[in-house]
């Protein structure tokens, strides 16, 4: 996918920023977009789409300020992986799908299947928080809240999720 996605700009110099993006960010956000499609088929649908927008809007990208690369690219993969749920007439939340097995303690599958079934507020906010470790300041830039109101959904969140891990099993009261 790489070399296509090079042949699509002119300069060296962006061919070898964009390398090393891609090659520093390529597997997180594969994960992400198998996280929000929830199928390795789909989510190599999405990646791919995804960096060919990437590519698309070139200078956009490389207007960005180094830092700000990976969550605007953040948002192509879940506007990306949004579409493409839309398009087979799914949409989010994806869990309701199907009836997970219960979670043996220790096992990190039933820890995401628990994040995942988080009311969609505080999932998306702990999901920046903690997964793509954004700042308070740029997930409110983000989300359009305000920086308390992030920082708040971040403790309910944070306390919503203690709970239910406790529910489940996971660490002691």
């Amino acid at each position: 996918m790489l070399p296509i996605l090079l042949a699509a700009l002119e300069s060296p110099s962006d061919k070898a920023v964009f390398t090393q993006f891609y090659e520093s960010h390529h597997t997180d956000l594969h994960r992400y977009a198998l996280f929000l499609v929830k199928d390795p088929h789909q989510a190599e649908d999405v990646i791919q789409t995804a960096w060919l927008q990437c590519v698309r809007y070139a200078e956009r990208f490389f207007a960005l300020p180094k830092d700000k690369r990976l969550p605007w690219m953040v948002t192509i993969v879940k506007n990306t992986a949004l579409s493409h749920l839309r398009t087979l007439g799914r949409t989010v939340p994806l869990a309701e799908d199907w009836d997970p097995p219960a979670p043996e303690v220790g096992d990190p599958g039933g820890i995401v299947e628990i994040i995942r079934a988080m009311p969609e507020q505080y999932r998306t906010i702990l999901e920046l928080k903690f997964v793509w470790e954004l700042e308070e300041k740029e997930i409110a830039r983000q989300t359009g809240l305000t920086v308390s109101a992030v920082s708040t959904r971040v403790y309910r969140g944070r306390k919503l999720l203690q709970q239910a891990l406790r529910k489940e099993g996971y660490g002691h009261e």
